[in-house]
């Protein structure tokens, strides 16, 4: 049989998330006292089975990056007051930068 190992990387740390056997809807975490995660680490280290990797993690798009270098409503709000009451372009300067950084494919 075979297993997939479903896992996803964060910051340059892999994370797995859980096993599914071939031509199943079940997930099986990955815990010692599990029978299920049990019988399949047994199953591989007999030669019975085999793991393949599965990297779930998420591809973030343009649009994603930029939403999160935007910050958030409230942060912008506030730079756009100072802008306005201390005659700087500070909001605008990290719009720029933000779009400079993650350009539009």
């Amino acid at each position: 049989m075979k297993y997939f190992k479903h896992f996803e990387t964060v910051s340059g740390v892999s994370k797995t998330l859980f096993y599914r056997p071939e031509d199943s809807g079940v997930s099986i975490p990955e815990a010692e006292d599990n029978s299920d995660y049990a019988r399949m680490v047994s199953e591989v280290d007999a030669g019975a089975s085999t793991i393949e990797d599965v990297d779930d993690t998420p591809v973030l798009t343009y649009a994603d990056k930029r939403i999160d270098g935007y910050g958030s409503i409230g942060d912008q709000l506030d730079m756009q007051y100072h802008d306005a009451v201390d005659g700087t372009t500070t909001w605008k300067d990290h719009v720029a930068a933000v779009k400079a950084e993650h350009p539009k494919p």
